[in-house]
């Protein structure tokens, strides 16, 4: 996946593409989150189904782009090449909708800071991609599931055939034809999931941040006010200028605190094949130092070695910093998603940097894609020592064990991608970062401080 962008916020323009691990390093305020939050608004926009027959004043974003008018029929064969060439004319119908209507509200920007953005994905989505997401479609019951008991499907090997059991019209045909590729785009994309910079305020402040309840208790007293009925659309409207309070990644973050006691009955990939990925979960333990549990009365979480449970709201900094992160591995990561995070290294100690860096590795290697941006030397670093691990045998590893070295922690440098955010000629940009097998991420922007922190170290003691 390749990315294009423009004048979106202090990121003047920029590319990059997602690799297996993705970091992007910096000094601040060179629009790393710009580009962490872009894209994720991104995909996220991108996995929604809408319902295109539901015409309320608020008319879709794509119901005047259209370029597919079926006539009056009854019955439909599409081929998965036509299938494919209808995916991506809805993804470009659909990103040209997110560049002009979707970031700003992601952002929670200003106009002023958002003129003439743009937002341009290059993505591969192979003639076998497409029968797979088609034969997940109509084997996943929880997916567009009032529109298929007005549809018979019938698979071919060379495509699909659909037959309209309830509508009465091609309009009607139409709608669904562009849910049905949202929902082949549901399956098709990333499943993303991000740990936004300001997780530790959402893991304690999340009643008094609560939007949506601020939201509908302004809508109630604007009914009890104008003594008259509120629609729909009004209600809406209110929502919506709640959420630009905050970029969309934080209004998420919210809403998973919210949501944390039924995410705690579900179970991820690694939870449910506990056996097969043990150093993942091991590795999590080491860097979280105890157990979260949830309860009635909140979130607690419990030190290694004891017995007590304290509230997150008076355990450490780490602790609010890791509960996402933690509730993610346990409960809801699945193969092919995209994990997020800005600034990994919030309220970590170095130690648990580097062990951060490790469960990167095994992540990534587990089939989940990382993408960070950080300023912390000591991640990058690490990764760096898990791509020239790749050059030793299992058994050369083996004798480094005692460093906390496991042959799971190789990472294939072609996979990874870094960058470093910098202004060049008065604009800021994403500049690509050597990686090699031999040497790892040269990532030289930490290289300055480090070197004059120890000159100058030298300089003193000289003196003293």
């Amino acid at each position: 996946m390749k990315i294009q962008l423009k004048n979106i916020g202090m990121l003047d323009e920029a590319e990059f593409e997602v690799g297996d691990i993705t970091l992007i390093c910096g000094e601040n305020n060179t629009g790393k989150t710009y580009a962490t939050y872009s894209l994720y608004g991104y995909l996220d926009f991108m996995r929604k189904i809408r319902d295109y027959n539901i015409f309320t004043r608020r008319r879709s974003l794509l119901d005047s782009k259209s370029g597919y008018v079926e006539k009056q029929i009854q019955e439909k064969k599409i081929t998965f090449e036509e299938i494919q060439k209808r995916i991506y004319k809805h993804l470009e119908e659909k990103g040209r909708a997110y560049s002009e209507y979707i970031l700003l509200e992601v952002m929670a920007g200003k106009n002023e800071n958002f003129v003439n953005a743009s937002f341009n994905v290059d993505i591969t989505i192979s003639l076998e991609d497409i029968k797979h997401a088609v034969e997940k479609y109509l084997e996943n019951n929880e997916i567009h599931t009032r529109y298929k008991t007005k549809f018979k499907h019938t698979i071919y090997s060379d495509g699909l055939a659909i037959e309209m059991i309830k509508l009465e019209n091609a309009r009607e045909f139409n709608g669904y034809i562009k849910s049905f590729l949202d929902s082949l785009l549901n399956i098709i994309m990333s499943r993303n999931f991000i740990l936004s910079v300001e997780r530790t305020g959402a893991s304690i402040f999340q009643e008094e941040l609560d939007f949506m309840k601020i939201a509908r208790l302004e809508a109630a007293r604007k009914i009890l006010r104008d003594e008259k009925n509120i629609g729909l659309f009004e209600i809406t409207e209110t929502l919506d200028a709640k959420k630009q309070l905050y970029p969309q990644p934080v209004r998420d973050n919210i809403n998973f605190i919210r949501k944390i006691k039924e995410i705690a009955k579900k179970q991820s990939l690694f939870k449910k094949e506990k056996e097969q990925y043990k150093t993942i979960l091991d590795c999590l333990a080491k860097i979280l130092g105890g157990k979260y549990k949830t309860t009635d009365v909140g979130i607690l979480f419990q030190p290694k070695g004891t017995r007590t449970a304290y509230n997150v709201e008076i355990a450490s900094s780490s602790v609010r910093s890791l509960l996402m992160l933690n509730y993610y591995i346990l409960h809801q990561a699945q193969k092919g998603d995209i994990l997020m995070i800005d600034e990994p290294e919030l309220n970590l100690h170095p130690k648990n940097q580097i062990r951060l860096a490790r469960l990167f590795a095994l992540l990534a290697n587990a089939g989940i894609k990382i993408f960070i941006t950080t300023h912390s030397d000591y991640i990058v670093r690490e990764l760096s020592n898990c791509i020239m691990l790749s050059n030793l045998t299992d058994q050369a590893i083996q004798k480094l064990k005692n460093r906390g070295y496991l042959k799971e922690y190789k990472l294939n440098s072609d996979k990874i991608k870094a960058y470093v955010a910098k202004n060049i000629k008065g604009k800021n940009t994403l500049e690509n970062v050597k990686i090699t097998k031999a040497q790892g991420i040269f990532m030289e922007t930490f290289d300055e401080a480090i070197e004059s922190q120890n000159e100058n170290q030298g300089l003193i003691f000289k003196e003293i």
